[in-house]
């Protein structure tokens, strides 16, 4: 069975980007139910240099879900998470990915033939994000697709505005996650703690995951212990970087 192609110039129009103006980063989401905390997965953060400046894809990411190309750019970071799968057999990832991406027609087919075919698929997980706004019905259905094949599914940023909590009782959603503005809001608001108190307490009477991402401080992750959060990301546990300096953590070793 063949890769589909994830390549289309077009995705890279915007002020004169090309391929080679995209990597990603890759930080360690950590188990912090015991003192001894341990990395379950990796995060994969798109990231643009531009005139010899790296930053972000958010202005990037807005302009591509106006236009339609995000599905191009979710395409070319799966591309590229597979191929560092192949040669890492003890590594995970989460993917940040459009709900454009995931409503397309193709885009859940190709992808789950792209990971069978290269013998990874259930070491990725998709983060659902929200920018751009689907239709909520298409959208579980696609979501039940992955469901099928026992590909894990993540609604990011759930406290940011986010239209489709409702996800989080669907069977296809294993989670949701928590932004760095959330653990903000936390360590100043009774009113945010109470809000977070409650989520984490629905979805662990469903039986979903919840992380917190953003954790700077050692009393950011105590209180994500106090809150009963078992999954959690930041600059404290451990910053995005290339693989090459992610050495340290076995699952990022390449086969010897």
């Amino acid at each position: 069975m063949s890769q589909p192609s994830f390549s289309n110039a077009s995705a890279w129009s915007h002020e004169g980007l090309s391929p080679s103006s995209f990597s990603l980063a890759y930080q360690p989401v950590f188990s912090i139910k015991a003192e001894n905390q341990f990395v379950v997965a990796f995060e994969a953060l798109l990231r643009i240099t531009n005139r010899g400046v790296t930053q972000g894809p958010a202005e990037l990411v807005t302009r591509a879900e106006a236009d339609g190309t995000i599905i191009e750019i979710d395409r070319w970071v799966l591309d590229q998470v597979i191929a560092l799968l192949r040669s890492r057999p003890r590594l995970s990832v989460w993917i940040n990915t459009s709900q454009l991406s995931i409503a397309h027609p193709t885009f859940v087919e190709d992808a789950i033939r792209s990971l069978t075919s290269n013998q990874v698929i259930g070491r990725v997980s998709f983060e659902v994000t929200e920018t751009a706004d689907v239709d909520a019905q298409i959208l579980t259905k696609r979501l039940e697709v992955l469901r099928l094949q026992a590909l894990t599914v993540m609604v990011d940023d759930v406290r940011d505005g986010y239209a489709k909590r409702s996800l989080i009782f669907s069977d296809a959603v294993a989670g949701c996650k928590l932004s760095r503005e959330s653990t903000r809001e936390l360590m100043v608001s009774e009113r945010t703690r109470a809000e977070v108190e409650s989520l984490v307490k629905l979805c662990r009477r469903l039986g979903k995951q919840v992380v917190l991402e953003g954790i700077e401080t050692t009393d950011e992750l105590s209180l994500a212990r106090q809150l009963g959060i078992s999954l959690c990301q930041g600059y404290f546990l451990g910053m995005p970087a290339n693989p090459a300096d992610l050495q340290h953590f076995t699952e990022m070793r390449p086969h010897d």
